[in-house]
């Protein structure tokens, strides 16, 4: 996600396993005076910064990590994450510089996305919508059937095509299965990697999707996207951009112990309709 980030000056990748770990630590012991853990759980996240020996650690105020920090802040859930990000990095340090996130292209990937009409059989000239078809779990995502009735409304509407994205196994299924009930729409779900699914969609019209990485990027790299919300708090978690609507659904009072109590988990997102979808697509198109 950070690769072709002006701000970053050099990243290392996480080692899997326990003899490369070894060797990182080997390799940057006492090389950084300070460490930010942005994961408020992950007690090895924080431990890392202690084991590299960074003089100041910062990060959230937890019981399984306070032990490792030397700096703490409490998390905010009447705010956006990135705000509790921002508030860490301010109180490390670092200055603010500016509200919104972004994310960057290299060269080489902005021309592979220029031969997307050609490699994937796009119509160019044409409106591209693209949709994310999955979720990590199902309370956040949209029946696949609404993606098929929003891919017949924006043929019937404009002659749009409909670019399904997602991951392998289940979406990738989901994908083909709209392919061949829509003739709009392309599949594109199991076949990219991030990087590519980021420039294919950088070159998209619209975006759609719930609460979900490829919505954020959609949203961060300023493709007009539409998040559709409901089991998860869009206040907290909801996409980040200058052209971004959020369609809510079935709200459960998003109360971080919650059960999920459901008759079906497509249920928080089901009241939202194509319609709606539509017409906040073209809300945000014509900004």
């Amino acid at each position: 996600v950070l690769v072709a980030n002006p701000d970053v000056d050099h990243l290392v990748e996480f080692p899997r396993t326990l003899s490369e770990r070894w060797q990182l630590l080997r390799r940057f012991f006492r090389r950084f005076d300070l460490s930010l853990s942005l994961s408020s759980r992950h007690v090895e996240r924080a431990a890392w910064g202690m084991a590299l020996g960074c003089r100041q650690r910062w990060g959230f105020n937890r019981p399984e990590t306070r032990l490792f920090l030397t700096g703490r802040i409490e998390e905010r859930r009447d705010r956006h994450w990135a705000e509790d990000y921002l508030e860490l990095a301010c109180l490390a340090g670092g200055k603010r510089n500016g509200d919104l996130p972004r994310f960057y292209l290299t060269p080489e990937e902005k021309a592979w996305a220029e031969e997307l009409p050609a490699r994937w059989g796009l119509r160019p000239g044409h409106l591209w919508i693209g949709v994310h078809v999955g979720a990590s779990y199902p309370e956040k995502a949209w029946r696949p059937e609404r993606f098929l009735e929003l891919a017949r409304l924006a043929d019937e509407a404009s002659g749009a095509q409909v670019i399904a994205f997602g991951g392998p196994g289940e979406e990738a299924a989901t994908g083909d299965w709209l392919a061949t009930q829509a003739t709009n729409a392309v599949n594109l779900a199991g076949k990219l990697s991030l990087r590519d699914f980021a420039a294919a969609v950088s070159r998209c019209t619209a975006f759609v999707g719930g609460d979900s990485g490829p919505t954020h990027i959609a949203a961060a790299l300023g493709v007009p996207t539409v998040g559709l919300y409901g089991f998860t708090d869009p206040t907290r978690m909801g996409p980040l951009g200058e052209r971004v609507e959020v369609l809510l659904g079935l709200e459960r009072h998003w109360d971080p112990n919650a059960q999920r109590l459901q008759e079906s988990p497509y249920q928080w997102l089901d009241p939202i309709s194509p319609e709606e979808v539509w017409k906040a697509i073209g809300r945000l198109t014509a900004r």
